[in-house]
């Protein structure tokens, strides 16, 4: 899993990779911090070579939120 903050200006992306020889599947986000983080508008999706899930983290204005991605991958082949 891969949790950086969640901006208070901008947008972050949270992505977690598949090891080598595999492809993702699916995925998701947690979310911990101040507050608990809401979340994004949407749940994440696969990146744009399909090695693993990315989830934008847009403006929250929390400090100290942070999120981080999941992915669900399996081997290619």
């Amino acid at each position: 899993m891969n949790g950086p903050s969640v901006p208070t200006d901008g947008t972050s992306v949270a992505t977690a990779l598949c090891p080598t020889g595999y492809t993702v599947v699916g995925g998701g986000y947690t979310s911990d911090g101040p507050n608990s983080y809401l979340g994004p508008g949407e749940r994440g999706h696969p990146n744009s070579t399909n090695t693993g899930w990315q989830v934008p983290a847009p403006l929250d204005n929390t400090p100290g939120a942070a999120i981080h991605a999941w992915a669900i991958c399996l081997p290619i082949g």
